[in-house]
């Protein structure tokens, strides 16, 4: 019986995996809005530096 159980699960874990990943899911649109975030804050973040610098330097003169 264990035999059988093991082999049922390994023949359905092979089947699972051997399946086309599908083109375009669900969470494209998530997924596309985050990297778009994240690439809006890495601007901000470089801004912040540049202005950080350029008050820095105003005040060193």
């Amino acid at each position: 019986m264990p035999k059988t159980i093991l082999l049922v699960a390994t023949v359905m874990f092979i089947a699972g995996c051997d399946q086309d990943v599908p083109e375009k899911t669900v969470w494209d649109e998530q997924l596309k809005t985050m990297d778009k975030a994240q690439d809006a804050e890495q601007q901000m973040l470089e801004a912040a530096e540049l202005q950080r610098r350029a008050i820095e330097q105003q005040t060193q003169q």
